[in-house]
């Protein structure tokens, strides 16, 4: 699954109604294509990963989206279980 442009309040919500019945069983999800965030962006793509399931991993993280996740404490939601950095 890709994901690419703005990704904010105004749309977020858009997004999912398009992109969740597709989601399931996605292996992953690349935001490298994203270009400008709010918190719905980390909201969206944490709700489509987990419609995906537990295989789904987030590739592309820009540093604009780790910059907000870290503003917002939730990176470790965004690394898989070794700890690796996601889309690193």
């Amino acid at each position: 699954m890709q994901l690419s442009g703005d990704i904010t309040l105004a749309n977020a919500h858009a997004l999912w109604e398009a992109l969740a019945p597709g989601a399931a069983g996605a292996a992953q999800i690349d935001v490298s294509a994203v270009t400008r965030v709010d918190s719905s962006a980390l909201a969206l793509i944490l709700a489509l990963r987990r419609r995906a399931g537990p295989q789904c991993r987030v590739v592309g993280f820009t540093s604009r989206l780790a910059a907000l996740a870290s503003v917002y404490d939730v990176e470790a939601l965004f690394q898989p279980a070794s700890g690796a950095v996601v889309g690193g």
